[in-house]
C-alpha cells in the first residue's frame, strides 16, 4: 500500500500541473490565428484580440475547473474524474462515455505533444527546415524538403517513448523526473520573457501597433481561434485521475484545480502580451523563436532561438512523461466498472495501472502512426502539405475537451437542483453562462467542419474536416458498442460469479454524493 511520503502532496500536486498544462508552446497556432491571411491576401487574424480571447477562456476554463472541484470534493477517494460524478447524477452509460471521451482526449494530445516538440520549431520562419510557403511557386518547402516533417517526428516520437518508459522506475523517479525539468524549462521560461521584455523596450516601435493596425474579427475567426487556442488548456480533466497517487485527495485536488487554472491563464495572458510587443511582425513558424530578431548581437540571434529550442522539447519531454500515467489511470475506473477488461485494473504497489499505460503507449504509437507518419510519408511522394498539422490536432482536442466540460457542468448543475451538493447563486449564473457560450462554440465548429467538405478543390480542408469528424464518430461508436455489446454480455456471464459480483458492487459504493462540512 503506498505510504503518505510516497504520494503526492499539494505543492507537488500544484507544480506538475501547471508543468504538465501550462508552457510556451500554446503559441504554436498563433501563426494560423493571429496574424493570418486568406487566399486573397486579405488578414483574417484575430491579431490583439487575442489577449481577450484567452481572458474569456480563462473565465471558462475556470467555470469548468470550478465544477471540478465541487464535485471532487464530495466524490469517494477513487480515480475517474469526470467519468465519475457523470455516472453519478446520470447513469452508467453516460459515464462510460465520459470516460471515452476523457481517454479520447490523451492520444490528441500525445500527437500534439510530438508535432509541437521538434517540427513546430522548425516549420518557418528562419530556421524553417519542414516550413511551406504557398506564395512560392519556384521552391515552397523548407531546406528539408517535403519529408522533412517525416525526419523530425520520428526524432519527436523517439523522445516520447523515452519519456513513456520512466513511469515504470516508480512514482518516485518520475515525480523527480518531472520536477527536475519544470525548474530548467521555467527558469529558462522566465530567461524568455525578460528577453521578450528587453526586446520590446529597446525596438524603435513596439510589436504591439502591428497586432491593433492588422486584425480582422467576426464571429468566424473568434470561434476558431478559441476552439484552437483552448487546446492549452488540455489537461486538466485527465490530470484529476491520478486520485489514487495524492495525498489528502479530497482537501488538495480542489484547492490544486483552481490554482493550476487561474496560473495557466494568467501566464498565458503575459507571455502572448511579451511575444507580441517583442515581435513587430507577422507570425511564422514558431513564434517564439522571433523575439530574438531585434537583437543587434549575433550571438543572440543564434543562441537565442536554440535556447527556445531546448525548453520547448524539455516542456514536451515532460508533458509527454505525465500523459502517460494519466492515460493509464483514465482506464483503471473503466475496468473496475467492467467497462473493459478487468486487466487494466491491476496496479502495482505504486497503485499505478501498468496495463493502462502500456494501452496508452500503444494507442499514441498506433494514432501516431495513422495520423502523423502515413501522413507524412504521404507528404514526402505527393510534396503537398499534409491536412495534420497542430492545428487540426488542436481543433479535435480542443472539442472534445469542450465536451468534457458540456457534460461536467451538467453535472454539477443537477446535484445541485437535486439539493445533494450546495450551490451559490453566482455558481449557478456562471455555469448557465457558460454552457451558453459552449453552445455556440459547438454550432460554429461544426459549420466550419462542414464548410471544409464544401472546399472541393481542397483535399488538405477535407481531409482535415474528414479526420475530426471521423475521431468523434469513432469515439461515439467505440461508447455504444461496449456498454450495449461487451458490458452488458459481460454481466450475464458473470451473474453466476458471486465473488465477481461481489467485487463489482462493492465498488458501486463510489458512485455516490458524500456529506461533508463546510462546503466549497
Amino acid at each position: 500500500m503506498k505510504t503518505k511520503k510516497e504520494q503526492l502532496g499539494l505543492l507537488s500536486l500544484i507544480w506538475m500541473g501547471v508543468s504538465f498544462i501550462a508552457g510556451i508552446t500554446f503559441t504554436a497556432s498563433f501563426a494560423g490565428v493571429v496574424t493570418n491571411t486568406n487566399d486573397e491576401g486579405q488578414n483574417v487574424g484575430v491579431g490583439i484580440h487575442i489577449l481577450w480571447i484567452f481572458v474569456l477562456e480563462g473565465i471558462v476554463a475556470f467555470m469548468c475547473a470550478w465544477a471540478f472541484a465541487k464535485l471532487v470534493k464530495q466524490h469517494p477517494q477513487a480515480n475517474g474524474g469526470a467519468s465519475q460524478y457523470v455516472r453519478t447524477a446520470f447513469g452508467k452509460f453516460w459515464g462510460l462515455l465520459m470516460g471515452i471521451i476523457n481517454y479520447s482526449v490523451i492520444p490528441l494530445i500525445g500527437m500534439g505533444l510530438i508535432v509541437s516538440m521538434v517540427r513546430q520549431n522548425f516549420d518557418g520562419g528562419d530556421n524553417n527546415l519542414v516550413g511551406y510557403d504557398k506564395n512560392n511557386q519556384i521552391n515552397p518547402w523548407g531546406s528539408w524538403g517535403p519529408w522533412g516533417s517525416l525526419y523530425l517526428d520520428l526524432i519527436a516520437f523517439g523522445l516520447y517513448m523515452f519519456a513513456a518508459t520512466i513511469i515504470f522506475f516508480g512514482i518516485k523517479k518520475y515525480k523527480y523526473v518531472s520536477i527536475i525539468i519544470g525548474y530548467m524549462t521555467w527558469g529558462i521560461t522566465i530567461l524568455i520573457m525578460i528577453f521578450g521584455l528587453v526586446a520590446g523596450f529597446t525596438s524603435e516601435s513596439s510589436g504591439l501597433d502591428q497586432y491593433v493596425n492588422n486584425s480582422s474579427f467576426g464571429f468566424s475567426s473568434f470561434s476558431k481561434t478559441f476552439t484552437t487556442c483552448f487546446f492549452a488548456f488540455a489537461g486538466i480533466e485527465t490530470f484529476i485521475t491520478t486520485g489514487k497517487n495524492i495525498k489528502n485527495r479530497s482537501k488538495n485536488m480542489p484547492i490544486a484545480i483552481i490554482i493550476i487554472m487561474i496560473a495557466t491563464t494568467v501566464f498565458y495572458i503575459l507571455f502572448s502580451l511579451i511575444i507580441m510587443f517583442a515581435v513587430n511582425a507577422p507570425f511564422s513558424g514558431n513564434p517564439n523563436l522571433q523575439i530574438f530578431k531585434k537583437f543587434d548581437s549575433d550571438f543572440l540571434k543564434k543562441f537565442g532561438p536554440w535556447l527556445i529550442i531546448v525548453c520547448t522539447v524539455l516542456m514536451r519531454f515532460n508533458s509527454s512523461l505525465q500523459v502517460t500515467m494519466f492515460g493509464g489511470s483514465t482506464l483503471e475506473p473503466l475496468a473496475s466498472q467492467r467497462f473493459i477488461s478487468k486487466l487494466f485494473k491491476k496496479e502495482n504497489k505504486e497503485n499505478v495501472p501498468i496495463a493502462g499505460v502500456l494501452t496508452t503507449i500503444i494507442i499514441i504509437m498506433v494514432t501516431g502512426f495513422l495520423f502523423l507518419f502515413i501522413p507524412d510519408i504521404v507528404q514526402g511522394i505527393a510534396k503537398k502539405p499534409s491536412p495534420f498539422n497542430y492545428g487540426t490536432i488542436a481543433n479535435s482536442a480542443s472539442i472534445l475537451l469542450l465536451l468534457i466540460y458540456y457534460m461536467v457542468i451538467p453535472t454539477a448543475l443537477v446535484q445541485g437542483f437535486r439539493k445533494k451538493i450546495k450551490i451559490k447563486v453566482w455558481e449557478y449564473i456562471g455555469w448557465i453562462l457558460t454552457m451558453i457560450l459552449l453552445t455556440f462554440f459547438f454550432v460554429m465548429y461544426f459549420i466550419d467542419l462542414i464548410n471544409g467538405f464544401m472546399k472541393t478543390d481542397d483535399i488538405q480542408s477535407i481531409l482535415s474536416s474528414t479526420f475530426q469528424l471521423l475521431y468523434l464518430v469513432i469515439v461515439f461508436v467505440t461508447a455504444i458498442l461496449l456498454y450495449f455489446v461487451y458490458h452488458k454480455k459481460l454481466l450475464i456471464k458473470i451473474k453466476s460469479n458471486n465473488e465477481e459480483m461481489k467485487i463489482l458492487n462493492d465498488y458501486e459504493s463510489v458512485f455516490k454524493i458524500i456529506e461533508i462540512p463546510n462546503n466549497i
